[in-house]
């Protein structure tokens, strides 16, 4: 039966334009449906996107694609009211640290690209429903108007309405999802490379745990742009409501510790924005495929937080490649049933997806131990405190230190099966 396009993609974030440029490249009649007044002006994210991915999609992407700065430093900060202590870690050759970007500009860059690849996209339209029979989608519903497409990709993001239309995933449920706020920070270039010791086209990556998040699960983040820093904190939904704090407050007194006032000051807040943070992990993963459907990227919750790197563009570009690779085969065969299109967990195993999320499984249950924001940083920073801490009275040796700072707070025990565990998870 003659359908009015090939692939329908719902969404032209990472994932929907990586699969939409994929397939029009190949001369696949491609429409791209967007929400958003321009692709990218409804997404938020921290700021930083690792390139594996679209160095694939794209082997040129570096002639134009809009880059801030390119990660050359990493650090971990831990922090209590009055103290923090941070590990760094720099790289001369950062090619697979990834770049900063702003996802305004980069979401619309890809778009483009997919549109000089032959798809089309037209913005602000709200997909209210997929057409079904029989089980098999076979297009969307926008309005009154109904479009029939062979495949649709399923690429709206994280609340993906989509995915529970095509009977793919269950109700949310609290503790899905956590809470991303983000400012970008305007400070002049010097000031930038000055305050974070980059210089030239280089940037630093910092992660904050502890006192950011009043000690609740979550943690900050500061990402170097050209002239501005992307600072924001990712939080448990369900610990801001139980604990009754408020995400202002949060976000004021983390910029004026000590510390990050000096990395921001006189800074002038240009963006604020806020948004949902899909976090299930392996385990709880939706149905990723149906008769005529295929869901990727944040709508599929296909982002990997391990403590010490934050993944979820490069998983969704790959998501994307993998959508259209399922599409060829579907379209050879001339099937696009469910059974056929169980050929995309395959590829998304290939482009290691599944499988990096698969082997950090326990992940998600190991960074719910709340010790890890509260205990374990107010311990770091106390025995850092006494080891510098000379006030006459005879030094301690470094277990002394370790062993009086733990007392109390926290059992040896506890300790050492925290510590098996984390090795296990991460």
């Amino acid at each position: 039966m003659p359908t009015d396009y090939d692939v329908i993609v719902v969404g032209a974030g990472p994932a929907g334009s990586a699969a939409a440029y994929s397939l029009a490249k190949t001369g696949h009649h491609v429409l791209m449906l967007e929400r958003g007044k321009e692709p990218g002006s409804k997404n938020v994210y921290g700021g930083r996107i690792y390139p594996y991915s679209l160095s694939e999609l794209i082997p040129e992407f570096l002639d134009d694609v809009p880059i801030q700065r390119h990660v050359s430093k990493e650090s971990i900060m831990f922090m209590t009211e009055k103290s923090s202590f941070q590990t760094s870690f720099s790289s001369n050759n950062p090619t697979n640290h990834g770049f900063t970007a702003f996802r305004s500009e980069f979401d619309k860059w890809l778009a483009n690209k997919a549109i000089e690849a032959g798809a089309e996209l037209f913005t602000e339209i709200k997909v209210d429903d997929l057409i079904i029979a029989d089980n098999v989608v076979s297009g969307i519903k926008s309005g009154d108007d109904e479009i029939t497409s062979k495949l649709v990709i399923a690429a709206d993001g994280a609340t993906s309405i989509l995915a529970k239309q095509a009977g793919l995933r269950n109700d949310f449920s609290p503790d899905s999802f956590s809470v991303g706020i983000k400012e970008v920070i305007e400070l002049p270039e010097h000031i930038i490379n000055d305050r974070f010791g980059v210089r030239d086209n280089n940037g630093a990556a910092l992660v904050c745990v502890g006192y950011p998040t009043k000690y609740v699960r979550g943690g900050a983040f500061i990402y170097t742009n050209k002239s501005s820093l992307s600072l924001g904190l990712v939080i448990e939904g369900i610990d801001l409501v139980s604990h009754q704090i408020q995400v202002a407050s949060l976000i004021n007194d983390f910029k004026n510790h000590p510390d990050i006032l000096n990395l921001i000051d006189n800074g002038n807040v240009i963006e604020y924005s806020a948004h949902l943070v899909p976090k299930a992990g392996y385990s709880m993963l939706p149905k990723l495929y149906n008769n005529g459907i295929l869901v990727c990227g944040d709508a599929a919750g296909l982002l990997l937080n391990n403590g010490y790197t934050f993944r979820g563009v490069d998983l969704a570009i790959s998501s994307g490649i993998a959508a259209a690779e399922t599409f060829n085969i579907a379209n050879k065969n001339n099937n696009f049933s469910n059974s056929t299109l169980s050929m995309y967990e395959n590829f998304l195993f290939k482009r290691n997806v599944l499988s990096d999320l698969k082997k950090f499984q326990k992940t998600p249950k190991y960074m719910k131990n709340p010790r890890l924001y509260s205990e374990y940083p107010k311990l770091i920073c106390n025995i850092f405190e006494n080891l510098y801490n000379i006030d006459g009275n005879q030094q301690k040796l470094i277990r002394e230190i370790v062993r009086q700072s733990t007392k109390g707070n926290i059992s040896s025990l506890q300790l050492i099966l925290d510590l098996i565990r984390g090795a296990n998870a991460l």
